[in-house]
């Protein structure tokens, strides 16, 4: 089944039904609304006592490729991309990002947090059952 999500394609062909990872519930639900009903929330972050809003909404985290010269013309796959706190900058550099989350939440997260790029695919599954087609330039695993 393939969804839409803004410009994002939520792709969950592949999900089994049971999140396998997670921060918890309440906590997922919080981010999940926040990304939902602010544009940003670089400020909800930066005052937020949560460890795990802090964590997750923080543009801090994308300094680990920001300076990387990917060029427009590349296809970029990222194996783990959580709440997306790395997706949005690969969005803004490549032409492609096809983005593996094994929890279907956490993917919830990325789409709509980054649902006004129309290059991105979030594909819900475990890693080792999803058929990847094509090729990339670049595979990324931060934090997996």
């Amino acid at each position: 089944m393939i969804e839409k999500i803004g410009n994002v394609t939520l792709n969950l062909n592949y999900y089994n039904g049971v999140d396998n990872y997670s921060d918890g519930e309440e906590i997922e639900d919080k981010l999940l609304q926040i990304v939902k009903n602010y544009e940003s929330f670089e400020k909800i972050a930066e005052n937020s006592s949560e460890w795990p809003i802090v964590y997750h909404l923080s543009k801090k985290r994308q300094n680990i490729l920001e300076w990387y010269d990917f060029k427009k013309k590349d296809a970029i796959l990222e194996i783990g991309a959580g709440c997306g706190a790395i997706t949005g900058l690969l969005a803004e550099k490549a032409e492609k990002v096809v983005s593996i989350e094994i929890s279907k939440r956490r993917s919830l997260i990325n789409a709509y947090r980054n649902q006004k790029y129309n290059n991105l695919e979030i594909v819900v599954g475990n890693f080792n059952d999803i058929k990847i087609e094509g090729k990339f330039d670049y595979i990324t695993l931060i934090g997996v």
